[in-house]
């Protein structure tokens, strides 16, 4: 995608968490299919296997770069408030969240979805975030189209 004209992700889990869901409700299921029978069992399949997927879905934040404003989860802002994009690693990111961390941050993080991340400091002295940290399957993609949106 050309970095100029935005870009957009969907932070759907992994492949393991959907995994790790479904082990999850096939185990409610038998534990009420042994207690209840048969039918109460794959009910209860039913029931909370489409109610888990939905919520993965419904939860899967969106990160997108349009032209004047980066949206991530639904929060918006705009590119002017902006000092500085770069991508973190795991690791940037276990430091920027751990002991000493700065708790005004805008965090949206998605480990299950997205290993690395994109920190954009602003430079906004009424904004109370001093920063925004958030996964990105694609960070490098997201710091360009940034780059090539504050430009114009």
């Amino acid at each position: 995608m050309d970095p100029a004209s935005g870009y957009r992700e969907r932070l759907l889990p992994r492949w393991w968490a959907w995994l790790l869901a479904a082990g999850l409700v096939v185990m409610l299921s038998v534990a009420y299919g042994a207690a209840l029978g048969a039918t109460a069992g794959w009910v209860c399949a039913a029931v909370t296997g489409g109610v888990v997927v939905i919520l993965l879905l419904v939860t899967a934040p969106t990160v997108s770069v349009e032209p004047g404003h980066l949206v991530v989860d639904g929060a918006h802002l705009p590119v002017t408030s902006i000092l500085d994009v770069s991508e973190v690693t795991l690791d940037e990111i276990a430091a920027l969240r751990g002991p000493g961390a700065d708790a005004r941050l805008f965090v949206s993080l998605r480990p299950w979805s997205a290993r690395d991340g994109v920190l954009v400091r602003l430079d906004d002295p009424a904004d109370p975030h001093p920063a925004w940290l958030f996964s990105s399957r694609h960070p490098g993609r997201v710091v360009e189209a940034l780059a090539a949106t504050m430009e114009r």
